[in-house]
């Protein structure tokens, strides 16, 4: 009997030791997850796949549109300017991708949720343009939007290579870029950005695409405000930089 009941004994002892260890291994699991490089790593790695799906679905719209042309449903001379646009759009994402993989981590940036909200708003509010009502279907209008978007995109990506591995969607700060389009304005990728957005706009109405530019400018010029503070902060040289390169936009800011 005394056997039996060490046996007995013996095995709620092992058993409770290895609910301990269990836990305890499952308690460092999440302390190591939550120690701050993992979660930066783990959120870096998150960005990166984001961007990476939408490389990929730009490419696939590039090769339907392909198709579409090779089939004889669309005229090459007509649907051009949206490939290449397309295109853009493609290297654009592929590069952040690339980016978001080998940039190292920021010496300084903004800190609480909201800085990271506004960065949200300001890149993925203009999904929500075709939800806007249509304005008239006029053939200039449509020569304007691919003649914009193609010099805004193209620019959009010569910017991005300049700014290389200080990119990034948050304010945050990595390295001082001052060179390439940085040496005319502090905030040449906004500027683009924003000139791509109103050559979309002009095949919106007006009393719709109005309303939209204001308050996206309004999150943008914010958003640069919260970016200067970190430069600022960061990196001591910001400030003679700032007083001899305009804002974004020569001679009025």
């Amino acid at each position: 009997m005394s056997g039996i009941l060490g046996g007995v004994q013996l095995h709620r002892t092992e058993t409770g030791r290895f609910a301990v260890d269990k836990w305890t291994s499952i308690r460092r699991w999440i302390a190591w997850l939550a120690s701050p490089k993992i979660r930066s790593s783990l959120i870096r790695l998150g960005a990166a796949v984001w961007f990476l799906l939408l490389s990929a679905a730009a490419i696939h719209t590039v090769s339907g549109r392909i198709a579409d042309i090779a089939g004889g449903r669309a005229d090459l001379s007509s649907a051009w300017p949206t490939l290449l646009a397309q295109l853009c759009v493609f290297s654009f994402y592929t590069i952040i991708f690339v980016i978001m993989i080998v940039r190292p981590e920021p010496v300084s940036q903004a800190r609480g949720v909201g800085p990271m909200l506004l960065a949200l708003a300001g890149t993925y509010s203009p999904w929500l343009l075709p939800l806007l009502p249509r304005g008239p279907e006029l053939p200039a209008l449509a020569i304007a939007t691919a003649a914009i978007l193609l010099v805004s995109e193209g620019l959009v990506i010569y910017t991005l290579l300049a700014l290389g591995k200080s990119f990034s969607l948050a304010p945050q700060a990595r390295k001082l870029v001052t060179a390439g389009p940085y040496a005319i304005v502090r905030n040449p990728l906004y500027l683009f950005e924003e000139a791509a957005l109103v050559s979309v706009l002009l095949q919106y109405a007006w009393y719709a695409a109005l309303p939209f530019l204001v308050l996206h400018a309004s999150v943008q010029i914010r958003r640069i405000q919260l970016e200067e503070k970190v430069l600022v902060s960061a990196f001591p040289d910001y400030a003679i930089y700032a007083r001899k390169t305009p804002r974004i936009i020569p001679g009025v800011w």
